[in-house]
């Protein structure tokens, strides 16, 4: 699946889906590099995906 941002007006390439499965296990990726996971459900990496979401979020706010 290809999303585009909510406020995203270019006609650029859409953003990549990050989260997958891969026999039966859920990962998510980050933008730079890497990969989070495994995770026994697409249910506890989406909580994964969201914390860890939430946190960068804050440290940002931080600075």
């Amino acid at each position: 699946m290809n999303k585009k941002r909510q406020n995203d007006t270019s006609q650029t390439t859409p953003r990549q889906q990050r989260c997958y499965s891969v026999n039966g296990l859920w990962y998510f990726e980050l933008r730079g590099g890497g990969q989070h996971g495994p995770y026994d459900s697409k249910q506890e990496m989406e909580n994964a995906l969201n914390e860890f979401i939430a946190l960068h979020e804050e440290i940002k706010t931080r600075e």
